[in-house]
C-alpha cells in the first residue's frame, strides 16, 4: 500500500496548469482534485482549514500586499530570495516571520523561497489578482462573517432587500454594497480589477454566438446601434465584438456604465463610451442587440425586472435581441464556482443565481421570452438569447 500511495502522490505532483493545453479538460480535472481532497481529508482536517488555513492565509497574503512584497519581488525579476532579502524589499522594518507558506511562495531552501505563479500573479498588476484579494478584504469576507446573524435576525427567509441589507449591516456606515464602492475609491478600485479579472477569465461571449448572426437583417446604413453593453465595466465584452468583427464603422457599438467606470474604459475608438444609469430610461432605442453580463445577477428580482423593462421599452420586435451572459444554475450538480457565487450574492447584494427556470420566469415578468440557452464549454455561465415575447 505504501508503494501505491506513493505512486499516486507522485502522479499528482507531475501535473500542473501547464499540463493542459485545452482550458476545459483543466478546469474538469481541478474540479475532481477538488473532490479528491474532500474525500481524503478527515473530518477534522477539512475543519482545521476552514479554522486555522484560511483565515491566516488571507491574513498573510494581505499583509504581504499592504507591505509591496509581492510588486517588490515581481519587479526585482523573481527569483530565489532569502528571508532577509525578502525583508528588504519591504522598505520596513518587519519581523520575518509574518510571510506566508501553505504554497503561496516556494521553499527552495531553508528560510530561502521562490515565486510561485500564483505569487507573482499578485505583483504583476496586470493579472489583476492583487485587486481581487482586496477586494474580498475590503467586502466579501465581512459580509459572508456577518451573514449568519443576518439570516436570523430576518427569520431565514430569502434577502431580498436591495438596500437595508446584510452588507449595510457589515458596512461602518451602514451602506450597501455599491454605496460603499462610490464612496471608497480604494474599495471601487479593487472591485472594478477583480471584475475585469473574472470577465478576462470567462469564455467570450462571441465564441458562444456567432457574431455575423446580429449583422445580417441588421439596420445599418442609418447609423442605428448593433451592441448596446449595458453595465459593462471597462469594455472587455465590447471589445471581443469588435474583435470577432473588425471591419465594424465606428458608432454601432456602445458600451454603458457610471460615470466613474467610463471614465477608466480603455476601448477602441469606434467604441461609443457613454455614461448611463442602467435603471434609468434606455437612451438608445433599437439597436440590434442589448447585451447584458454578470449583471442581472446582482439584484433580487424586483431590481432586476425594472432593470429589463427598461431595456425592452426600446427593444423592436422581432429585430431586437437580448443577451444574458449570466450563470444557470443546473437541477444537479452544480460547480463550486456557481455555488460558490450563488452563496456570495446573498451577503452582497440580497441577490442569487437562477436556474433555467428562474431565468424564464424573471424575463417574462419583463414580456420577454428566451430563445435559446448557449452554453459555455467551461460549464459556467450560459449566454441567454430573448426576444419580445
Amino acid at each position: 500500500m505504501a508503494s501505491q500511495s506513493k505512486h499516486i502522490a507522485d502522479v499528482l505532483d507531475s501535473v500542473s496548469h501547464a499540463s493542459f493545453n485545452n482550458e476545459v479538460e483543466r478546469l474538469r480535472v481541478r474540479a475532481a482534485a477538488r473532490r479528491l481532497l474532500a474525500r481524503v481529508e478527515s473530518p477534522y482536517e477539512r475543519a482545521w482549514g476552514f479554522c486555522f488555513e484560511h483565515p491566516v492565509v488571507f491574513a498573510a497574503l494581505q499583509t504581504c500586499i499592504n507591505l509591496g512584497l509581492w510588486r517588490s519581488w515581481a519587479a526585482a525579476g523573481g527569483g530565489d530570495k532569502t528571508i532577509d532579502e525578502l525583508v528588504k524589499l519591504t522598505a520596513h522594518d518587519i519581523e520575518p516571520n509574518l510571510l506566508p507558506a501553505f504554497n503561496v511562495v516556494e521553499e527552495t531552501a531553508e528560510d530561502t523561497f521562490k515565486p510561485s505563479p500564483f505569487s507573482s500573479a499578485i505583483g504583476d498588476e496586470s493579472t489583476k489578482v492583487r485587486a481581487s484579494l482586496e477586494a474580498a478584504n475590503y467586502q466579501y469576507i465581512l459580509a459572508g462573517h456577518n451573514l449568519p446573524k443576518y439570516l436570523a435576525k430576518i427569520g431565514y427567509k430569502e434577502p431580498s432587500a436591495a438596500d437595508n441589507n446584510n452588507h449595510a449591516e457589515s458596512d461602518p456606515e451602514g451602506l450597501n454594497f455599491f454605496g460603499r464602492l462610490q464612496r471608497s475609491p480604494e474599495y471601487y478600485e479593487a472591485f472594478t480589477g477583480h471584475m475585469e479579472a473574472w470577465t478576462a477569465w470567462k469564455t467570450p461571449w462571441t465564441k458562444l454566438y456567432d457574431p455575423s448572426k446580429l449583422i445580417d437583417g441588421a439596420n445599418l446604413d442609418d447609423g442605428s446601434p448593433l451592441v448596446v453593453d449595458l453595465g459593462g465595466n471597462t469594455g472587455i465584452d465590447i471589445s471581443h465584438f469588435l474583435d470577432a468583427v473588425p471591419e465594424l464603422p465606428a458608432g454601432l457599438l456602445v458600451l454603458q456604465d457610471l460615470p466613474e467606470i467610463i471614465a477608466r474604459a480603455n476601448v477602441d475608438e469606434r467604441i461609443t463610451a457613454m455614461v448611463h444609469d442602467f435603471f434609468e430610461p434606455q437612451p438608445v432605442k433599437g439597436s440590434r442587440a442589448y447585451f447584458m453580463h454578470a449583471v442581472l445577477h446582482d439584484w433580487p428580482d424586483d431590481k432586476a425586472r425594472e432593470l429589463l423593462l427598461n431595456t425592452r421599452d426600446v427593444m423592436i420586435r422581432d429585430y431586437s435581441k437580448l443577451f444574458v451572459y449570466d450563470i444557470v444554475l443546473p437541477a444537479k450538480g452544480a460547480s463550486i464556482s456557481q455555488t460558490t457565487m450563488d452563496v456570495e450574492m446573498m451577503p452582497l447584494l440580497s441577490a442569487s443565481e437562477r436556474t433555467k427556470r428562474q431565468w424564464e420566469e424573471l424575463l417574462a415578468s419583463a414580456g420577454l421570452k428566451i430563445v435559446k440557452f448557449w452554453p459555455d464549454p467551461k460549464e459556467y455561465e450560459m449566454l441567454i438569447e430573448a426576444e419580445i415575447d
